[in-house]
């Protein structure tokens, strides 16, 4: 048995005392598990365990508590805007001596390059300030160095006009560091993309219910209007913006006009900046085909206004988007229409008939003749077969003459139906009196003929007045005709001298 005052008498471990110290480092390393290892200049979040006389105390899940200074948390009023439970964000600028300090900027934070190296490595995100704008991007004072941020690197979202940025504290990620720490780039893009990915599957579920967004026109391009929808931005093509024909954006819209929405579809792409939403405009607005079999009944008479012309028909607008089509062969009764613009001109107010409504393809048929009337509706009654009516010579052709008998109602003279004494005698212009010979309603074709009726009635006198001077003696055949061709000369002269 040593004595006790051997040295090697206290270095002595017994069972017991090995135990005590087995649960010594137990509770030693059960009280550093689970602890979160922060950098400096990261940002971290925490919540609130007390607030003090000149710092708050945060729990950010660290070993210690971390502090922030109260002045940092003051609202509007001057008073401490957090109390215990609340949420805190800052940047990590201190750990000496496991004293943790939190600041809401790190404005004032001098780092070395080690520690920038470091940061751009682990990707932590790091504040700074715009000092200046160029045409590439924005010069950025971060940590105390002089770094760049490119245009391109600014926002997901096209930016035209940077000088906004000026003097402006935002979060970036380093990029890259050269040149021993003289040349640093910044982006602001991995960190905007964080939030882009929850952003775009709002955006997927707002197209299946016809969500309608409010935003605001960045760009106006011949093909679309660039919407900023806040955390994106969309496009809506030129035949997503109206449910009338656009020419010119431009004419409509203005950069910076509120706009109101729906999103079509989201094409997510990787990087997920250069994803795609299409959106409509006309689509939020309502679609005014929905009703127009009840608004344009068939039969019934509307107002219109032309809007465009085409060598078919003239397109004219009911209503706001919707447009119906006048086909030319609607455009006139009276005459034969070669081109729309002999009728109507882009702009004129008009009074159209409704022909059909389709709106599964969007289609309205209208009239303009049928406004008027149709002049052939009661032809057999005014004008019937036998009638001699007056008419007006309108034009020649190989195989006779054209006349108008009335507006819209224009008869064919054929060569052989003009007695051989008016053939010579015809012209365009002369108002002649002509027989209605046949009236085809299905083709809309009317016989005519000139002078036979004349002829006809003075060979039948003719007749007659030979009759009455041979009657009661015989006449051979070469006298008879003889006389029957004097008695004609005579009847037709008789017939000149009365007209």
């Amino acid at each position: 048995m040593q004595e006790r005052n051997h040295d090697s008498f206290f270095d002595e471990k017994g069972a017991e005392g090995e135990a005590q110290q087995r649960l010594m480092d137990m509770i030693e390393k059960q009280g550093t598990s689970g602890v979160k290892q922060f950098r400096k200049g990261a940002r971290v979040s925490g919540t609130v365990a007390r607030v003090g006389k000149d710092f708050v105390f945060i729990d950010i899940g660290a070993k210690n508590e971390a502090i922030m200074k109260r002045g940092e948390l003051l609202g509007d009023d001057g008073n401490v805007a957090v109390g215990p439970g609340d949420e805190v964000q800052g940047y990590l600028v201190s750990d000496e001596q496991g004293e943790l300090v939190l600041s809401r900027s790190l404005e004032g934070y001098q780092a070395g390059i080690g520690e920038l190296r470091e940061a751009a490595k682990q990707k932590v995100p790091v504040q700074g300030k715009v000092t200046g704008i160029n045409k590439g991007g924005l010069t950025v004072k971060i940590m105390g160095h002089r770094a760049f941020c490119p245009a391109s690197q600014v926002e997901i979202k096209y930016v035209k006009d940077l000088n906004g940025y000026f003097g402006k504290s935002l979060t970036f990620v380093i990029s890259r560091i050269a040149e021993g720490g003289r040349n640093i780039v910044l982006s602001r893009i991995p960190l905007l993309e964080e939030d882009l990915e929850k952003a775009l599957d709002a955006l997927t579920a707002d197209a299946e219910s016809r969500t309608i967004h409010t935003g605001r026109i960045t760009r106006i391009a011949p093909y679309g209007l660039f919407v900023d929808l806040g955390a994106v931005e969309g496009l809506a093509h030129i035949s997503e913006v109206s449910w009338e024909r656009v020419e010119k954006l431009e004419d409509e819209y203005s950069v910076g006009d509120e706009v109101k929405c729906v999103v079509l579809g989201v094409e997510k792409k990787d990087p997920l900046r250069d994803s795609k939403v299409s959106l409509s405009v006309r689509q939020a607005k309502g679609d005014p085909w929905l009703d127009v079999e009840q608004k344009f009944q068939v039969g019934s008479r509307v107002e219109g206004e032309v809007t465009r012309l085409a060598d078919f028909g003239a397109f004219v607008r009911l209503v706001p988007g919707v447009e119906g089509l006048v086909h030319i062969s609607e455009m006139s009764w009276a005459r034969r229409v070669r081109h729309p613009r002999d009728v109507v001109q882009v702009g004129q107010q008009v009074t159209v008939t409704v022909l059909s409504v389709d709106p599964n393809k969007r289609e309205i048929g209208l009239s303009l003749k049928d406004v008027e009337g149709d002049p052939w509706k009661d032809l057999p009654r005014t004008m019937p077969v036998g009638s001699i009516v007056k008419g007006t010579v309108a034009s020649q052709a190989r195989y006779g003459y054209f006349v108008d008998l009335r507006e819209g109602v224009t008869g064919l003279l054929v060569h052989g139906n003009i007695a051989s004494d008016r053939k010579d005698a015809i012209k365009v212009g002369d108002t002649v009196d002509v027989g209605i010979d046949s009236i085809d309603m299905d083709q809309r074709r009317i016989g005519l003929s000139l002078g036979m009726k004349e002829k006809a009635e003075a060979e039948d006198r003719a007749k007659d007045y030979i009759r009455e001077k041979t009657s009661g003696r015989e006449k051979g055949p070469s006298g008879s005709m003889s006389e029957f061709g004097q008695a004609l000369k005579d009847a037709l002269r008789e017939r000149k001298e009365e007209q």
